[in-house]
């Protein structure tokens, strides 16, 4: 059982073309127009498809993969063999990327969410939104309410994009952070791990009941740089589910 986290900003070099070229989507190939945040969303496809390729051969699992990947029915991107599971999200110019094997015929389920926040939004006004009164009144006691808003935001959305289910249900993940649980319907039993230690805020899910730490990499230097994984805060979740 392996699970690989890489990061990287789309500003740092990457030979995209290394990648054997049956194994690029045509839409990453070229924008041949498209204003400065296309251009910016279009780049951190490419480097997400880069860092995957990078961890798969990192994992010794081939390559040839990212030509078989297909969508469910909600979207979501996954490989042929329900064992190796990945997930990716951007925010700015910072892309990441969660890779799980499983072994013995175990399903993976894998969700990851990093937020790089530009400017100051009302928290409070959108916790309002789908946020428990509890977790609200754990929210207003907080000494760093950006970090308090973007974890109880990032480990909602890591839950969820483990089974491809969109920010509508945000409501339907009970938080409790006193605790340290994490309760919903729309994934399976596993962990969850949120930091503020990084350039970004990043939460991620993977559905394993130890305590196992994924193996951190950064793009860096022309190659994945080994990094020690950043403090965090770990949930368990629905941990009463057998």
């Amino acid at each position: 059982m392996t699970t690989l986290i890489a990061w990287g900003n789309i500003h740092t070099p990457f030979p995209f073309h290394d990648i054997r070229a049956d194994l690029i989507p045509a839409n990453l190939l070229t924008l041949s127009h498209g204003n400065p945040r296309m251009q910016q969303r279009w780049q951190c496809r490419r480097l997400a498809h880069f860092l995957l390729w990078q961890l798969l051969k990192m994992a010794e699992k081939p390559t040839a993969l990212l030509g078989q990947i297909s969508r469910t029915e909600s979207g979501r991107p996954q490989f042929p063999s329900s064992e190796l599971d990945f997930n990716i999200s951007h925010s700015g110019d910072w892309v990441a990327v969660i890779l799980h094997s499983g072994q013995n015929g175990e399903k993976s389920a894998v969700g990851i969410d990093i937020e790089s926040p530009s400017k100051v939004r009302p928290y409070l006004a959108l916790l309002e939104h789908f946020a428990s009164t509890e977790e609200i009144h754990w929210f207003q006691q907080q000494t760093n309410p950006t970090s308090a808003f973007y974890r109880i935001w990032c480990l909602r959305e890591a839950v969820l994009k483990s089974q491809g289910v969109g920010i509508a249900k945000l409501s339907e993940v009970t938080h409790q952070p006193e605790t340290l649980q994490i309760i919903s319907a729309h994934c399976p039993r596993g962990q969850l791990l949120f930091t503020d230690e990084l350039p970004f805020y990043l939460a991620f899910f993977v559905n394993q009941e130890s305590s196992t730490l994924p193996q951190c990499f950064v793009w860096s230097d022309h190659a994945l740089v080994s990094q020690q994984m950043p403090n965090g805060v770990c949930y368990e979740v629905n941990s009463s589910k057998k």
